[in-house]
């Protein structure tokens, strides 16, 4: 793909201001790579606060949720309707608030990755098998224990799935976040190198926030595996065999 992008860019004539070489663009990563990673060192904390942030209040609210149906019913529709705001209406009153500093960006990246991460944990802890539930209650076991022993355990894999989608979001969440107000940051970067019509440094600015987030999807899936790694032996034991 980079080959043919190279070669289709040199031989069709195409400005650079409109799609640089992929040669061009890592000259421009070589070139300035303390710039790039100065502020991408800024997004990736604003990345990881608001995630941890984010999944901390949607783990605690599945949790909660599992010991009162009634808390379920009053709160879970705001959740849902939280999310019917874009992030882009909500970033410029976030700004208003906490001023140009760290608060606003996190905030917005928080309020972008614990829904998944709820939704994922009340769904993970209601698919918990009822049989091992009501043997867990034939042995008097309260609903705490229940919650620590049984639920919990069962929903981990639903649990990550979430936490990957939040870690998905979260860099867009950054990005948005410093669109809005920053002075730091790739997200400020790329709305400087777009007012300057610096096409290549603006796509560098892209692939090191893709590789970023890409660093951090599988980082999220390593966790997992050393958290659940029965999980990804059942579901590779089951399988069906490709042989033949």
């Amino acid at each position: 793909m980079l080959v043919a992008w190279e070669v289709g860019v040199r031989i069709s004539g195409v400005s650079a201001l409109l799609l640089p070489p992929p040669t061009a663009i890592v000259s421009t990563l070589v070139g300035s790579r303390a710039l790039f990673l100065r502020h991408a060192m800024v997004t990736l904390v604003e990345i990881l606060i608001g995630f941890a942030l984010g999944a901390a209040v949607g783990l605690v609210l599945g949790v909660l949720f599992s010991y009162s149906r009634l808390l379920e019913r009053a709160i879970y529709p705001w959740l849902v309707a939280s999310q019917m705001v874009p992030v882009v209406a909500v970033a410029p009153i976030l700004v208003l608030w906490f001023g140009f500093t760290l608060t606003p960006k996190v905030l917005v990246v928080a309020l972008i990755c614990f829904f998944p991460v709820a939704v994922n944990t009340i769904d993970g802890l209601r698919s918990v098998d009822r049989e091992m539930v009501d043997l867990m209650r034939t042995l008097g076991a309260a609903r705490p224990r229940i919650i620590r022993s049984v639920r919990i355990p069962s929903a981990l894999p639903a649990v990550f799935s979430g936490l990957k989608v939040a870690m998905a979001l979260a860099v867009v969440g950054a990005v948005f976040g410093e669109w809005v107000g920053s002075s730091e940051g790739l997200g400020y970067l790329m709305l400087a190198f777009n007012n300057q019509l610096a096409t290549a440094d603006l796509f560098a600015a892209i692939f090191v926030l893709s590789v970023m987030g890409i660093a951090l999807f599988f980082l999220v899936g390593i966790v997992q595996r050393s958290v659940i790694p029965w999980y990804r032996e059942d579901r590779g034991h089951h399988e069906p065999s490709k042989e033949g």
